[in-house]
């Protein structure tokens, strides 16, 4: 019996590129109208694709929104766990900075992970419950080696504490009421990210930590 029955079938040239454009379409529309108002239709529409291409790449809705999550997440945790394996490559400040080029095109979508996690009744609050805790186990974990490892900390600095500030650090624009950064005058674009990034780094390096800021490695790059 045929494994895929029912299912369409892409050319193998063409599968990477539909299933990347199929994530594309998916996180613009959820992080647009939210989980529950977009529908598989809308998301295959708006890829140029059939449907069914979504079932035979994710399953179904929940499997795609799933698969944006981590995907979206990758770069971050690829970063911090390849700095945590390099002693030579302790910056903190640049792990902010590979953030800000993540979410610098998705501004939205912490907003929509927040709000999944502060609604227990939503459809996608189970599934933003466990992307979440895989990325913050990964994530504290390559922390903790970074933060923890000689020269990277000033004394007198809890590890844990500083943890949170890098992360508050790298969150809260993304988070800010549209309000607060109008009357500040900020917009959440590429060269405001990059300055912010570096600004970041300069009070990491004068507050909690041994070790000067640089920039981010030129050969680092985002999905």
């Amino acid at each position: 019996m045929p494994a895929n029955r029912g299912r369409p079938k892409a050319p193998d040239s063409d599968t990477h590129a539909a299933r990347v454009r199929l994530l594309m379409a998916a996180r613009q529309l959820f992080v647009k109208c939210g989980y529950a108002k977009v529908s598989t239709r809308q998301i295959a529409e708006a890829a140029g694709l059939n449907a069914g291409m979504i079932r035979y790449y994710f399953g179904d809705k929940a499997g795609l929104f799933e698969a944006t999550l981590r995907e979206t997440l990758a770069p971050i945790i690829e970063e911090l766990s390849r700095r945590a394996r390099a002693p030579q490559a302790q910056d903190i400040a640049a792990v902010i900075g590979m953030y800000y080029q993540v979410m610098g095109p998705n501004p939205d979508l912490p907003k929509l992970v927040f709000r999944s996690l502060h609604d227990p009744g939503s459809p996608e609050h189970r599934i933003v419950s466990r992307v979440l805790g895989s990325f913050v186990d990964q994530a504290v974990q390559s922390f903790h080696v970074l933060l923890n490892n000689p020269g990277v900390l000033r004394d007198g600095i809890v590890t844990n504490q500083a943890l949170l500030s890098t992360i508050a650090l790298a969150v809260f624009p993304f988070l800010a009421p549209s309000i607060m950064l109008n009357k500040l005058a900020i917009s959440l674009n590429p060269e405001f990210l990059t300055q912010f990034a570096q600004h970041n780094g300069t009070l990491l390096s004068g507050g909690m930590l041994q070790a000067p800021y640089t920039t981010l490695d030129p050969t680092t790059s985002t999905r």
